[in-house]
Parts: C-alpha cells; sequence; structure tokens
C-alpha cells in the first residue's frame, strides 16, 4: 500500500515537468531575421538545398546553416520549414519533401 501511495506521490510531482517541458516549442516572440545565404554549386542534379533557418534552445535562438541532401526517390523539391503564429505563440513547423 505505501509503494502505491510512492507511486502516486512520484506521479504527481514529475507530471507538471512532463507539461511545462512540452510548451518549450512556443514563444511569444518569433526568431530574428533570417540570415542571408550564400547557397554553393550543387554537387549533383538530385541535390536539394536545405535552407538555413532557427530553432529555439531554452530561450535562445541556434542558427542552422543551410546544406545540400539527395532527393529521395519520388520528390524533387522541399517545402522549408516557417514559424506559424497560433494561440499559445509561433510555433516552429518542420519543412518536409514534396
Amino acid at each position: 500500500m505505501k509503494s502505491q501511495a510512492k507511486a502516486w506521490v512520484l506521479a504527481g510531482l514529475l507530471l507538471p515537468a512532463f507539461i511545462l517541458g512540452c510548451t518549450a516549442t512556443t514563444t511569444v516572440q518569433g526568431p530574428p531575421p533570417t540570415r542571408v545565404e550564400v547557397i554553393p554549386a550543387a554537387p549533383s542534379a538530385r541535390h536539394v538545398w536545405i535552407p538555413g533557418h532557427y530553432i529555439r534552445r531554452g530561450r535562445n535562438y541556434v542558427w542552422v546553416n543551410g546544406f545540400y541532401r539527395v532527393a529521395p526517390a519520388r520528390y524533387n523539391a522541399w517545402a522549408p520549414g516557417h514559424w506559424q503564429q497560433t494561440r499559445r505563440g509561433q510555433v516552429w513547423v518542420d519543412g518536409h519533401w514534396q
């Protein structure tokens, strides 16, 4: 009985931490303006440029440089990620292959 009560107390203490951890992707203030990148020549015709973007790390934004990636079979374009405004703040929507 005591072990079950301890488990409930532990769950009650950890639940708020899990909930707060899930909200780390929203922010009231958006990232800084996108940096201007010089896009080098593609290594091959199958490579697609993935543009650079900011990602959120705690309270700061970190720039991720753009890079080339070989497009998977059946895909030939990359839809870049973007920040989308929601009721809770701005949320990063990942890019995807088209």
